[in-house]
């Protein structure tokens, strides 16, 4: 696993840091990227998940930001690397293709409407962003 400089989570709030350590620990074994936005938040990446059965890859990438207002704020959209599914279909609602920190990628639109900052992390949305992208 990356760890990242301690300059790397320097103005960053507890919160935001807080956030940043459960991922870490739900991935363990995984390199997690963080890079400051300059606004007080973290782009993160998560490296060799496994991107599900329907997809030709076995593993990707995945990243995500957490802003400033982090818990308050949702984590989202979610973006992985392309990925090319198994019955050459087109990979359907909440997929769009772009770019997303100079890398190709796939935005994965997966808002929670109901984001609690007593109960959802950062950790607990790629969780369920890899779910939800494994049964696609």
């Amino acid at each position: 696993m990356t760890v990242a400089p301690a300059d790397t989570l320097e103005g960053v709030s507890p919160a935001v840091a807080a956030g940043v350590a459960g991922v870490r620990d739900q991935f363990p074994g995984h390199t997690v990227t963080v890079t400051a936005d300059g606004n007080g938040g973290l782009f993160v990446v998560v490296d060799d998940v496994p991107a599900g059965p329907p997809y030709t890859e076995a593993t990707t990438w995945l990243g995500f930001h957490i802003n400033a207002a982090y818990p308050d704020s949702d984590v989202y959209p979610h973006f992985v690397g392309p990925l090319t599914r198994k019955d050459e279909q087109v990979h359907g609602e909440g997929f769009s293709a772009t770019a997303w920190r100079d890398r190709p990628a796939l935005q994965l639109s997966r808002r929670s409407n109901r984001w609690s900052a007593a109960t959802d992390t950062a950790a607990l949305k790629a969780v369920k962003v890899l779910t939800w992208l494994a049964s696609r």
